[in-house]
């Protein structure tokens, strides 16, 4: 088995704070294309630590953005944390920032499904899995890294996502048995339903061989080459691919691990009532399959956006703020 390199830190400073900035590379076979793999691979790690708190005793929340979404769109939790006493650290999943095809930061799913196409590698539920797999063994790596680098060996570890972060946080939670807490922001742990909420309800008609057919006449217009609309069709097939629940899906899928969770590891959801990509009432249901899962529904919260009310800033860091208060020095 081939063991992580891992370089660094350098003095990273978001939100006002300073942590320290790895880059880990731990070679993976994403796809079977090197190219691919090795920009898969490689990852930073940005991690902050509260000052005055011995590191002995200080609780660790590992978090993951969105799919595509570079790690820097969860800065703001630094402060919430390490205010508390709590460290924080963060790092790039497969497609985000640093590690993703196109190093373009915009967290755009289709433009990274596009770069897949102009690599010829198609998008499946087998690339799904092995995302899945990879995080996980990444968080074992990034708490090695915090153990040695940082003497943070204490065991209140705490994974949050938000979205496509969360599905991940749970593989690596249920799966691995990594973290005592899981909380989830605008998504849920259930890979099926989570996909089957998220396409849209005409998707089997856009990756229809009609729907196809259109695709290549707009490409016409867009020009030669992979374009925006090959790429939002070649993701749109994977997500329904995946909503359909095939034996690679149920392996990727964090719920197939469920019964691995004990009731004193505590499962917390957070989303919104007007989020059209994840629906509460699935992500209620999915909570209430843990012995100790709770699922809350905020008023006027859309997927990250919002119709009223406080937005999800807000939200993630009151939500922090009950979840782990009794972490709080």
């Amino acid at each position: 088995m081939n063991t992580a390199a891992i370089y660094g830190p350098d003095p990273i400073h978001l939100e006002g704070r300073t942590g320290s900035r790895y880059w880990v590379h731990h070679d993976y076979e994403f796809t079977g294309n090197t190219e691919v793999d090795a920009r898969l691979s490689g990852y930073p790690v940005a991690v902050f630590q509260p000052v005055g708190r011995m590191a002995s005793e200080t609780p660790i929340v590992i978090s993951l953005q969105g799919i595509a979404a570079p790690y820097q769109l969860n800065s703001f939790i630094i402060p919430t944390l390490l205010d508390m006493g709590i460290c924080c650290v963060l790092f790039d999943a497969p497609l985000g920032g640093e590690r993703s095809l196109t190093r373009s930061f915009k967290g755009d799913s289709l433009i990274e499904a596009q770069a897949f196409r102009k690599h010829g590698v198609p998008l499946s539920t087998g690339l799904v899995l092995a995302m899945m797999d990879a995080v996980g063994r990444d968080f074992a790596t990034i708490i090695r890294l915090i153990q040695e680098r940082h003497g943070l060996v204490n065991d209140r570890i705490a994974l949050l996502g938000a979205s496509w972060g969360t599905l991940l946080s749970s593989y690596a939670f249920m799966r691995f048995g990594i973290g005592s807490r899981l909380l989830g922001t605008i998504g849920h742990a259930d890979l099926v339903g989570f996909t089957g909420s998220y396409m849209p309800f005409i998707t089997p008609l856009l990756i229809s061989p009609l729907g196809r057919m259109i695709g290549k006449v707009a490409n016409v217009f867009l020009g030669p080459g992979p374009t925006i609309v090959d790429g939002a069709l070649d993701f749109l097939s994977v997500l329904q691919a995946v909503s359909k629940g095939d034996n690679l899906t149920q392996q990727a899928n964090p719920m197939t691990y469920r019964h691995l969770v004990q009731k004193h590891r505590r499962v917390r959801f957070l989303v919104g009532e007007n989020d059209p990509l994840v629906k509460p009432a699935a992500a209620i249901a999915c909570a209430k399959m843990f012995p100790d899962g709770e699922a809350y529904v905020v008023p006027g919260l859309g997927h990250g956006n919002r119709s009223f009310g406080p937005d999800f800033v807000e939200h993630v860091r009151h939500f922090i703020g009950t979840q782990l208060g009794d972490w709080k020095w």
